[in-house]
């Protein structure tokens, strides 16, 4: 692979991907076994055994996880059988009065210093450190408000993936671009301690370097170095490994790091890296199977009474993973639990509410509708995220509202949901289906207006259940104008209809007519011919597309 600016980070002075030296992390963890001194001693040998890079975790048993001591909390096998969550976490952290001065010590000795946050107190203490850049550790991956919060701080990020499908990988790279910033590094990792080299599947690397067109680097739990230096062979931009003074300090994570010696010879242990090479895989690994439990995910911290409303003081997104993803919490909260629940309970979909109505929606400018659904009493929650035929399988709820929705709903949600899936889509349909509908429709003069239709698998393809054609004045109006006028008036609509809605007792017509589609790239194709913004005169667009259309016909 070239050396590309747009594969590259800047840490201090130092850059960091294609084309540069792998950059090398000592990671302390819990090796200071309790010992400030012992910590100061770890980073000069780090920096003396040749790491780039001292990296420490910043946690509270009670900000990764809750003291309970129930079967959920429990580790069951590995590295960690039978401890409890809260006491191992107990045991392992680094205390917050140290970091300031572990850092200055760093800086004394020239190795630059990380951390892994956990929490957003966390982040905030960093930041008033003046740390420089962040890790997040592959359990903390899913939970994408704590990604989008370290992102928010502007700094480059090293994130681990292991465990991750490429969904989730995705959608956590997603929330760092959301905020604006770029500059990120993934790292394969297998979260198995030890990690088994014959399942480290290191031709990822290769993989994640094509499809996400970032450095990618190794979280390197195995023993010795031979997985390692096999990553950097394949690409690795930089590499992260356990370190310690000596594997007979007693502490949690002793028995899988490397000691100074070994990690000096790192740099030059290639034999057997033939060995190390694996396929292109994600998801969990079979190594992996008994780890992924201990991702986060939501949980009951207080006593919730059956029928209560789900808020951020009696649910947390903690470790283990038992309970319903991360991503899921903005649309969990204000949701109702469908039985009592005790502190320390996962919260899945089928603990919430039966026979409610989802609104799904990914924009601010449906919240009116949302409002009004509310004060008519009606039982219903606004989703964000995708729709899967497990969450409407235990959710069972009556109805769902597609409104400005970004995602794609599964056809076995649909089968789940016969005739109870409808879409408001600001078209006069079947005209203009497809994204943007309202400036098609005057660039091609199509009927306006808009429609609301039962879902089918074909975009913007199903039963019509009511429908209102508009007019407008195109050396009056903008496209801006256009489409709040079709929102308020498909808000309308709908509620004029609502009664008939609910109770399905609106006869479905077939769409009939020319039938006109539009995709994204579309609208794209025509930006790049003719200056384009949502606040100009629809006749005025319309009078420059057509003479960008004549010239590159003369030419």
């Amino acid at each position: 692979m070239g050396e590309k600016d747009h594969l590259k980070i800047k840490i201090g002075n130092r850059l960091i991907g294609s084309g540069e030296p792998a950059y090398l992390i000592a990671e302390m963890s819990a090796n200071h076994a309790g010992s400030i001194e012992r910590a100061k001693e770890i980073i000069h040998a780090a920096k003396e055994s040749g790491a780039d890079c001292i990296k420490i975790q910043t946690y509270t048993p009670d900000t990764l996880t809750i003291d309970c001591h129930n079967k959920y909390f429990q580790v069951n096998n590995g590295t960690w059988e039978g401890e409890n969550l809260y006491s191992l976490y107990g045991k392992a952290y680094t205390p917050w009065e140290w970091q300031p001065q572990l850092k200055a010590e760093a800086d004394k000795v020239g190795i630059d210093f990380l951390s892994t946050p956990f929490d957003n107190t966390a982040v905030d203490f960093l930041e008033d450190m003046g740390l420089e850049f962040y890790k997040i550790a592959s359990f903390e991956m899913i939970d994408l408000p704590l990604v989008e919060y370290v992102a928010s701080k502007g700094k480059p990020i090293i994130m681990s993936t292991g465990m991750a499908t490429l969904e989730e990988i995705r959608e956590a790279v997603e929330t760092v671009y959301h905020t604006g910033n770029r500059q990120l590094v993934l790292l394969k990792c297998s979260s198995a301690y030890p990690a088994d080299p014959a399942q480290m599947y290191l031709r990822t690397i290769t993989d994640m370097q094509k499809r996400f067109d970032l450095p990618i680097g190794l979280s390197d739990h195995s023993m010795g170095s031979m997985s390692a230096v096999t990553a950097v062979a394949l690409g690795a931009s930089v590499i992260e490994k356990h370190f310690c003074l000596s594997r007979e300090i007693e502490n949690p994570d002793a028995s899988f790091s490397m000691t100074p010696e070994e990690y000096k010879q790192m740099v030059q242990d290639i034999r057997n890296v033939e060995a190390a090479l694996g396929t292109p895989t994600y998801g969990v690994e079979k190594q992996e199977e008994s780890s992924r439990v201990f991702r986060r995910s939501i949980f009951a911290v207080k006593d919730i009474p059956a029928g209560a409303e789900l808020t951020e003081e009696n649910i947390r997104i903690i470790r283990p993973g038992y309970g319903i993803k991360p991503k899921y919490w903005k649309d969990v909260l204000g949701m109702r639990t469908d039985h009592a629940m005790e502190r320390g309970t996962p919260i899945t979909f089928d603990a919430l509410e039966k026979g409610s109505i989802l609104f799904l929606t990914n924009n601010t400018n449906t919240d009116g509708l949302y409002r009004w659904l509310k004060e008519q009493g009606e039982q219903v929650y606004r989703v964000e995220n995708k729709v899967t035929a497990q969450m409407i399988a235990q959710m069972k709820p009556s109805l769902m509202i597609s409104f400005n929705y970004r995602h794609m709903i599964p056809q076995e949600v649909l089968e789940l949901m016969p005739g109870r899936v409808i879409n408001l889509h600001t078209s006069y349909l079947p005209y203009n289906r497809g994204s943007s509908p309202n400036f098609f429709s005057f660039l091609e003069d199509t009927p306006k207006g808009v429609t609301i239709h039962l879902m089918s698998a074909g975009l913007d393809e199903g039963d019509i259940l009511c429908q209102r054609e508009l007019h407008f004045d195109e050396e009056k109006e903008t496209f801006a104008s256009t489409y709040e006028a079709l929102l308020q008036e498909i808000e309308k609509l709908f509620r004029e209809n609502w009664q008939q809605i609910r109770e399905g007792s609106i006869l479905p017509v077939k769409q009939a007519g020319p039938v006109t589609y539009h995709r994204m790239k579309d609208l794209d194709a025509i930006r790049e011919k003719v200056d384009f913004d949502w606040n100009m005169k629809i006749g005025d667009f319309k009078r420059a597309y057509e003479k960008a259309m004549r010239k590159d016909e003369n030419s």
